[in-house]
């Protein structure tokens, strides 16, 4: 009923007579802020780059507000990242509110990976949207959003390859500092309250064990699985994101002696974060 209000309100806000101010730049919207980094770096002062999740949010719980939908109305392209919670829930109702503009789903032709996770007596099936913690996927979704962004400004396409071949050269150097600190950790275990270094961790051969999944609160059960795999691994570090709630590995962290580690994902300054990521991972699987 709250999503169906937030539809009907902002589609008034399309169909009323109030005069809407034109943007200034054409508009850009995407799901979350390590996007807006990406579309920045390329297109950079050519589009104005509207984010769905703000900073603080989680993409798996976040629910877009009247203001938000109304912005939506006046881009010309939204580049979502593939599977997070936020867009499988709103994605059929932003596309409603706005059909001319296009929708470019950023995880197409990536190696994705299958997110199969028991919880209690039954199972979950998807699939891990953190596709932009890889320095490998990040490459691959650059390319496509400087390619689609030359046929939209085709007069400026000598100047966004300018800006890809930049960001390029960021990523892969991200990419090949990752190679070094981490590809000798490989067959490293790791504990994450939230499963988002799912892509990091197949790139550098590393494990990584999941106390949550999709928000869902871990069972007894489970918290004890947890404790008990730590041990056996010698896992003194529990990975946990600020948006997520830390009791439970807090909770963890005591029976195994260990420490809760605060981490980024979501970090806008994608360079800076990716390489804050690598060096926390590098010194607590040490």
């Amino acid at each position: 009923m709250k999503r169906l209000l937030l539809i009907i309100f902002a589609l008034s806000l399309f169909s009323c007579g109030m005069e809407r101010k034109k943007p200034e730049k054409p508009v850009a919207a995407v799901s979350i802020l390590p996007q807006r980094y990406l579309i920045n770096k390329i297109a950079d002062t050519l589009v104005d780059v509207v984010v769905m999740v703000p900073p603080g949010a989680s993409p798996a719980t976040w629910e877009a507000t009247p203001e938000q939908m109304k912005d939506l109305g006046d881009a010309f392209i939204y580049f979502r990242i593939g599977h997070i919670g936020f867009e499988q829930a709103w994605m059929k109702q932003i596309a409603s509110l706005n059909p001319g503009m296009e929708i470019v789903d950023l995880s197409e032709g990536l190696e994705l990976i299958s997110a199969d996770y028991e919880h209690g007596d039954h199972q979950h099936h998807g699939t891990d949207p953190h596709t932009w913690l890889s320095p490998a996927c990040m490459k691959q979704m650059a390319r496509k959003v400087y390619y689609i962004l030359s046929e939209k400004f085709p007069d400026y396409k000598s100047y966004l390859r300018g800006n890809y071949e930049k960001l390029l050269q960021d990523i892969n150097k991200t990419e090949s500092y990752a190679g070094r600190v981490l590809s000798p950790l490989a067959g490293s275990s790791f504990l994450i309250f939230h499963p988002s270094l799912g892509y990091l961790a197949r790139d550098y051969s590393l494990n990584q064990y999941a106390i949550e999944f999709e928000g869902k609160e871990p069972s007894p059960a489970h918290l004890r699985e947890i404790v008990d795999l730590a041990k056996i691994h010698g896992i003194k570090a529990i990975f946990v994101q600020k948006e997520f709630d830390q009791r439970n590995a807090s909770l963890i962290a005591e029976e195994i002696e260990g420490t809760v580690v605060m981490i980024n994902p979501l970090e806008e300054n994608w360079i800076y974060g990716m390489k804050q990521t690598i060096d926390d991972l590098a010194k607590y699987l040490k």
